[in-house]
């Protein structure tokens, strides 16, 4: 699923390049990887007749479509499941192919309304490990996340280990409206976006629950908490531990902590 699709440490270097290739229509953008994904055309087709447009936001069809195509389900074959692989190559002149997209892409998310909130991802995997407090990661792919803390609850591994972010977005950009699947709340963090690590201390169970800020590049000071994560967490381990206690635990718990 999007919001739990494959995990990936590998830090590679920045994507260049792709903003100088002109805007093409949807079709013509993914004619050079046509033949790698499995029932694509008939996918472009869909995107095409059930995408919101006219859009409010002042997106083409073709932004719309694309929107549209990346939130299509389909197991391993998704188009997003794909794209995102892409994405997370070291070698990044296997990308060329995607670049016409990405172009179309990048177009259509920066029309849409920008989130700044508290929004939820998941990986159905332990990786705490990976994320050091004070740390700064770079997510290189798109990440699909949800303002519903129950939404991700819904995809992750319920016989294993798991790991919850809770991101205080700056940039995010609100997909509602545009998703085959409205009801889930969906906030996009674009390609390269970076994240500091601001708690790894809670584990509740199988949960893991690690808290990041999305550093503003248009900030110097970066992003200060919004008040709705500032309600859900802050820097001591006690709440992020409260935070962690009340997705995995609705009732109240029995003891009250000083």
């Amino acid at each position: 699923n999007r919001f739990t699709d494959c995990y990936s440490e590998r830090q590679s270097g920045p994507i260049g390049g792709y903003w100088k290739y002109p805007l093409v229509s949807l079709k013509d953008a993914l004619a050079p990887v046509l033949s790698k994904i499995q029932g694509l055309d008939r996918d472009i087709k869909e995107a095409y007749d059930h995408c919101h447009f006219p859009s409010e936001h002042g997106l083409t069809k073709d932004e719309a479509a694309a929107l549209f195509l990346y939130t299509l389900e389909a197991g391993e074959y998704s188009f997003y499941a794909v794209l995102n692989r892409a994405l997370r190559e070291e070698e990044r002149r296997k990308l060329t192919p995607w670049f016409s997209f990405l172009k179309l892409f990048d177009e259509a998310l920066e029309k849409l309304p920008t989130v700044k909130g508290c929004i939820w991802r998941g990986v159905s995997q332990d990786v705490s490990k990976d994320y050091v407090m004070g740390a700064v990661k770079t997510w290189w792919s798109i990440n699909s996340c949800s303002s519903l803390v129950k939404v991700v609850e819904d995809f992750l591994s319920t016989d294993g280990n798991s790991t919850l972010f809770m991101i205080e977005a700056a940039n995010g950009k609100d997909l509602t409206g545009y998703t085959n699947y409205p009801d889930e709340k969906e906030v996009l963090l674009k390609m390269g976006t970076k994240l500091r690590v601001k708690s790894n201390a809670m584990k509740h169970g199988k949960l893991h629950l690690i808290h990041l800020v999305e550093i503003d590049n248009n900030d110097p000071a970066e992003t200060p908490a919004t008040a709705a994560a500032a309600s859900l967490a802050s820097s001591s381990s006690l709440s992020v531990s409260a935070a962690a206690a009340s997705y995995v635990q609705p009732k109240p718990p029995t003891k009250t902590v000083p």
